[in-house]
């Protein structure tokens, strides 16, 4: 009996500690975001990602980085989710039906974990926020895949923002 108390304890005491420690969920952000940004930065700027024209292959997973219609930088990635500029809404990619599967496959690890965790905004589709957290939820999600960096593109409406996976130059002369 005493055996069974204390699984039941331990599988519960996730839950109870949040309970007591209503920042937990704060201070994971905190972690997750002090983790990933610090690399993404460094990947970003060492392939200079912010001077090229950027593409997204759903088809192939591959988002190519170009300038003057040269191909510069190619990145496997996956789509984390989107971020409306019109509604001031996060969607993540694994309820977006208009994003391939093969570009969200590993996204679902981030909601199962929410769920675990009990971290709502992990496994809620789409709620309202500002761009500054769209960028905290993308690196939540790169800190949980542990993916090389993240990159955020302009769309129609607002942003989608990536995670990127692998990572080379097109041309070894770069």
């Amino acid at each position: 009996m005493a055996l069974l108390i204390l699984s039941v304890a331990l599988l519960l005491s996730p839950i109870i500690s949040q309970a007591k420690n209503p920042d937990s969920y704060e201070k994971f952000l905190a972690d997750a975001r002090a983790k990933f940004v610090p690399g993404a930065t460094r990947l970003s700027e060492e392939y200079k990602l912010g001077s090229y024209w950027w593409h997204l292959d759903q088809g192939s997973g591959k988002l190519t980085f170009s300038k003057d219609g040269v191909t510069k930088v190619i990145a496997d990635a996956q789509i984390v989710g989107s971020y409306s500029t019109y509604t001031h809404t996060w969607m993540w990619s694994w309820a977006n039906k208009y994003v391939d599967e093969g570009m969200k496959k590993d996204i679902g690890k981030v909601r199962e974990f929410g769920e675990r965790h009990h971290y709502k905004e992990l496994t809620t589709a789409k709620w309202e926020c500002d761009e500054d957290y769209a960028g905290t939820m993308t690196a939540v999600a790169g800190y949980l895949l542990k993916s090389k960096g993240a990159y955020r593109g302009p769309i129609e409406d607002g942003y989608v923002y990536l995670l990127i996976t692998d990572i080379r130059w097109a041309d070894e002369k770069h």
